[in-house]
């Protein structure tokens, strides 16, 4: 019999064993939690637990880590299959993937905004996952142009969503069960608000209920799409 594979090991003395692929899961992981512009090669190598020098083994500059983080990133966006003849499900699976990738990682949704020079290149599951979704809709009798309307929508959606209702809130004291928080109105009982005082009595959908209703408004977009063809 074959001797079975050795592992390489991922420590070595306490410290990890570099390698591009660790170098990018903890990029990520500190672009996640505190946006691109946190991941500067002193910061990371201090996370790393080595020095910048050993950095530039395996890396060629900060932007190398950025394409790598990103890339490392959309390897995990795997829709499952899309099938026209259950697109109602179909959209919604879509949008779930999307939902588990942004939640992952919220911050680095932003890295255009942090970062100055774009991604050197596009990772092929942006084009792929595009495509299918554009098929989908094709297939069910929506035009290209529209399709890429209705996925246009999908996204600033689901991009708003996870930076806005799908995270925890960014101080642990902050109240994030209703729109309006008392202390908001607290500090500006001098404002005729009548409005804003009812609505801060009532509760926020639980982030699973609104993403059901964001999913149910872009299912609406496309039956109105539907009906305005036939």
């Amino acid at each position: 019999m074959p001797a079975p594979s050795r592992r390489r090991p991922t420590t070595r003395k306490g410290r990890p064993v570099l390698t591009r692929e660790t170098i990018a899961a903890k990029a990520l992981e500190m672009a996640g939690t505190w946006g691109f512009r946190s991941v500067t090669m002193r910061a990371l190598a201090a996370e790393l637990g080595v020095t910048v020098r050993a950095l530039y083994n395996y890396v060629e500059d900060r932007q190398d880590v950025v394409d790598l983080a990103l890339g490392l990133m959309l390897d995990s966006w795997n829709p499952p299959p899309l099938d026209p003849t259950a697109w109602e499900e179909s959209v919604a699976a879509y949008a779930r993937s999307l939902r588990e990738l942004y939640r992952r990682w919220p911050h680095a949704l932003l890295v255009f905004l942090d970062e100055d020079a774009p991604p050197t290149s596009v990772h092929p599951n942006r084009l792929l996952n595009l495509d299918r979704f554009l098929q989908l809709l094709h297939g069910i009798g929506i035009g290209i142009p529209t399709a890429l309307e209705v996925h246009r929508h999908l996204s600033l959606l689901m991009l708003s969503f996870a930076l806005v209702a799908d995270r925890p809130a960014a101080h642990p004291t902050a109240d994030r069960s209703t729109l309006i928080p008392d202390t908001w109105l607290a500090a500006h009982t001098d404002l005729d608000l009548p409005a804003l005082r009812q609505a801060a009595v009532l509760p926020v959908p639980a982030a699973d209920t609104q993403f059901d209703q964001l999913v149910s408004v872009v299912i609406a977009q496309i039956r109105s799409h539907l009906g305005a063809s036939t």
